[in-house]
């Protein structure tokens, strides 16, 4: 009786964990964020402006702005702190005035600095934005 008892505890266990939780959109927001300053690190800067909000309607000239502030922006990064080792989530917030959640990042350097940033994120289409 005790031995089926405890598989039958083992078995709910096992079935506990391998369900799949949805992931809450504060998650989503987060792993966006996370996504898109990865591509900047991998110097992929159409990404990164990508995922801009409304940065498929940028005039050409002021995407060709942005792109080359980006990429200055990535140039700073580099020459802080020996560069950008990773980005990590370190939490997300909603924000219910602005509608938007704020995606908490932390940048990992290569000297063992860390700097946490704030990215804005709202969400077009279905999918998460920096705003």
């Amino acid at each position: 009786m005790m031995r089926s008892f405890l598989v039958g505890l083992l078995f709910l266990t096992l079935c506990a964990c391998t369900q799949k939780k949805e992931p809450t959109q504060e998650e989503l927001a987060g792993q966006a964020a996370k996504e898109y300053y990865d591509r900047l690190l991998a110097n992929d800067y159409e990404a990164f402006l990508s995922g801009k909000a409304d940065a498929d309607s940028l005039p050409q000239d002021y995407r060709s702005q942005l792109l080359t502030a980006i990429q200055q922006y990535k140039q700073e990064l580099e020459q802080t702190h020996e560069g950008v080792a990773s980005v990590t989530v370190s939490n997300v917030r909603y924000d219910d005035t602005q509608q938007l959640m704020h995606a908490f990042l932390l940048l990992h350097f290569k000297d063992s600095v860390k700097e946490e940033i704030i990215v804005p994120m709202v969400q077009r289409n279905g999918a998460w934005k920096m705003r």
